[in-house]
């Protein structure tokens, strides 16, 4: 679910929100809600104005039927007490939560999040193939994210490109790891206010789901750390290891089956074989094989960057930047020029080129 501003090609009017229609409404007569900006299973996603700080703001607005049990009301104020917890550039902050009534006396809860605006790591998916470099530079951001929330005895549960917003901060790629409302407390001072559920209940989203969680079986943070290596391996083949066509097939594999391998998948991405072993230790059925948390994994993933940055020819960003040229995105065509240059100066005359034509066409 999207926390943003312009993460959509839909325009606002266009969108209906799946709970109540709370547009116009002032909650706690204190945050009017002017527009909609995303809606999901559980929850829809507003702009909102903030009038007592005067600032903006982005409301979650829990669908009702989503609130009524109490289990399902403890997990809502879990979610508000782990994101008030945690102050981590690569996490995103809850303000505040609350309660009202809908037009029908239905209770609502919301939180109250930044408004922050960006796109997700599955509209990025959706572009021409992310260079290595950029590849590891996302996941290695989400590992630092995480690594916070597993410190608070949370394991998160429902990792997916759909839940890693990319903001620009100081014109570089920055990811801000979103919803925590699946998360699982299981230690820690946080843990009282744990929903009772099942052991291992299945929750999170197939593609994405671990092995242990496939079986139903207890789960700890290396949960998490498979689905980063999910995350990871999609960003850099485009697919998912097991994309099966059905439930059972999807989670029967994930529950069995080796993952094939990122070079495999991609022969022609030029990935070394540092990585492609590191890729597989987080995709191990057995949760003590992964590596060890997910410092551990950021800290061996940044080794990897290194390397990778290394032996960087920028002949990935070129061949980005002439994708984004054709695309007609010539800011980003220039940016990933430079970026080539930088690398190696026989790139040197793209830019000049690339400068030329936009210089040439004029504002747009």
């Amino acid at each position: 679910m999207t926390i943003a501003s312009a993460s959509s090609s839909t325009p606002k009017e266009l969108l209906r929100p799946r709970g109540p229609d709370l547009r116009g409404r002032t909650l706690l007569d204190r945050f009017r809600l002017d527009a909609l900006l995303a809606f999901g299973g559980m929850a829809d996603i507003y702009q909102a104005l903030d009038l007592r700080l005067r600032r903006r703001v982005a409301i979650k607005a829990l669908h009702p039927e989503h609130g009524r049990a109490p289990d399902q009301r403890r997990r809502f104020f879990q979610e508000a007490v782990l994101g008030a917890q945690i102050d981590h550039p690569h996490v995103v902050p809850i303000f505040d939560h609350g309660e009202e009534r809908a037009l029908g006396g239905e209770p609502v809860l919301f939180l109250v999040l930044p408004l922050l605006q960006g796109v997700t790591l599955r509209q990025r998916l959706l572009e021409p193939a992310m260079p290595i470099a950029d590849a590891l530079r996302l996941t290695i951001q989400l590992l630092d994210g995480l690594a916070e929330l597993h410190k608070l005895g949370a394991v998160h549960r429902d990792l997916k490109p759909e839940n890693c917003l990319i903001v620009q901060r100081h014109g570089r790629d920055h990811l801000i790891l979103l919803d925590l409302g699946l998360a699982k407390v299981h230690t820690g001072p946080l843990l009282s206010l744990a929903p009772s559920s099942a052991p291992g209940a299945m929750i999170g989203t197939l593609a994405y789901v671990s092995p242990e969680q496939a079986r139903e079986q207890p789960i700890t943070p290396a949960a998490d750390i498979y689905a980063v290596g999910v995350i990871l391996f999609e960003l850099l083949t485009r697919r998912v290891p097991f994309p099966g066509t059905t439930a059972l097939e999807v989670l029967s594999a994930h529950a069995s089956e080796q993952a094939p391998s990122v070079t495999e998948r991609a022969p022609d991405r030029g990935i070394s074989d540092d990585l492609e072993a590191l890729v597989a230790r987080a995709l191990h059925k057995n949760p003590a094989q992964r590596p060890a948390s997910a410092d551990a994994f950021r800290r061996a993933l940044e080794v990897t960057a290194g390397q990778v940055a290394a032996s960087d020819d920028g002949y990935e960003n070129a061949k980005a930047s002439l994708t984004a040229w054709r695309d007609c995105a010539d800011h980003e065509a220039l940016v990933r020029a430079r970026l080539a240059a930088e690398k190696n100066a026989v790139w040197s005359p793209l830019v000049e080129l690339i400068e030329i034509a936009t210089d040439a066409a004029g504002p747009a």
